[in-house]
């Protein structure tokens, strides 16, 4: 009987050894690593991700509504141009102007993404709240204008940036590819 009992405990002093042995570097490992996200965070993400991406479609439906009433075919979303964009407008709060902050025209942008255009053109503001406000000042330019009216461009992207004071920039991207004639 002793021998049974002696058995069993020596095979459970095995198991816990084995289980603390391997169980150390993992709890260390974990230690280590950053929290993961509460799903409050990625709830507030997914959510932020749906208003950026509603903001840009209702700038694009906007700008569509402008071409229309002056007889202009709408402009097609293109989801690269969009993320280029987001560069742009991201880019255009540390520099507000058509050339990016290393001193290259804001069109290098366009090369280095391998999207060679035909026809390109850029818009940017910050400042505004909603999607009509943005358009509504672009509108109200004669060269930002010109631009959302031009025939020739086919593609719009949209960027979105948010910068640490709150403030929005907004980037409008047209292009037509090099090869369309």
């Amino acid at each position: 009987m002793k021998k049974p009992i002696l058995t069993k405990l020596l095979g459970f002093i095995f198991t816990l050894t084995i289980l603390l042995t391997l169980s150390t570097p993992l709890a260390a490992a974990v230690q280590d690593a950053p929290p993961p996200a509460t799903d409050e965070a990625a709830a507030q993400q997914t959510d932020d991700a749906a208003v950026i991406a509603e903001f840009k479609a209702e700038i694009i439906r906007l700008v569509n509504l402008e071409r229309a009433e002056h007889g202009v075919a709408a402009l097609e979303y293109m989801e690269p141009l969009c993320g280029i964009a987001d560069i742009r407008a991201e880019e255009s709060s540390v520099t507000f102007r058509h050339v990016r902050p290393d001193g290259s025209r804001c069109f290098t942008i366009f090369k280095e993404n391998n999207l060679f255009y035909r026809f390109a053109g850029e818009n940017l503001a910050y400042g505004y709240k909603t999607a009509e406000e943005f358009v509504a000042a672009w509108m109200d330019s004669e060269s930002h204008r010109s631009n959302i009216l031009d025939p020739d461009f086919q593609y719009i992207g949209i960027g979105y940036f948010v910068s640490d004071s709150g403030k929005i920039y907004c980037s409008q991207l047209f292009y037509t590819p090099k090869d369309v004639i």
